[in-house]
């Protein structure tokens, strides 16, 4: 069977964007948490969630997307990596540490351009490494790197906010200590 494709063409975009993540926003996953994908936006959450926000600073993270695809399997899934890099250690960042890598999450991120991204829309995402470094030199990096991974069948889609926040008003934020 043929698939029916809709498409509109490209032009050149401005050059007025910038790379890297802003912060990443981590809450518990529940199946069904996110509001169906339209025109590659998600409205909102299915239910009331509390997000916890983790802010980077500039050139510590990154959100990657990769398309595979298999022509003879006929599957194709988008895998999206996320790279957060935190400095300077601190006791409370080991239990922290612990928590995250345990379970599925859902996570929002938000990029240098203001752009929000919903990951893992419907089936979370996972810790699928890391590292904790103290450094060797007295310039090198003292802190960890997370590593998240969310594999779905859409790339991950907008999330709508309005005035920088999420428009929907299920959605709490609880800002870093």
């Amino acid at each position: 069977m043929a698939c029916s494709l809709t498409l509109a063409g490209r032009g050149v975009a401005c050059k007025d964007a910038l790379g890297g993540v802003k912060r990443a926003y981590i809450a518990n996953w529940t199946d069904g948490i996110w509001e169906d994908i339209a025109s590659g936006e998600v409205a909102g959450s299915t239910a009331a969630i509390t997000f916890y926000t983790y802010d980077m600073t500039k050139g510590s993270g990154s959100l990657t997307q990769t398309i595979t695809s298999d022509i003879a399997a006929g599957t194709i899934f988008y895998d999206q990596a996320l790279s957060l890099t935190f400095a300077k250690m601190a006791a409370a960042d080991i239990t922290e540490l612990q928590n995250i890598s345990k379970g599925r999450m859902a996570v929002m991120v938000e990029d240098n351009n203001g752009n929000w991204f919903v990951l893992g829309h419907k089936h979370g995402v996972e810790v699928s490494g890391g590292t904790v470094q103290t450094g060797t030199a007295v310039g090198d990096q003292n802190g960890f790197t997370l590593e998240f991974n969310a594999q779905e069948v859409a790339p991950a889609p907008f999330l709508d906010v309005t005035a920088g926040e999420p428009t929907d008003t299920d959605i709490t934020i609880t800002a870093a200590p």
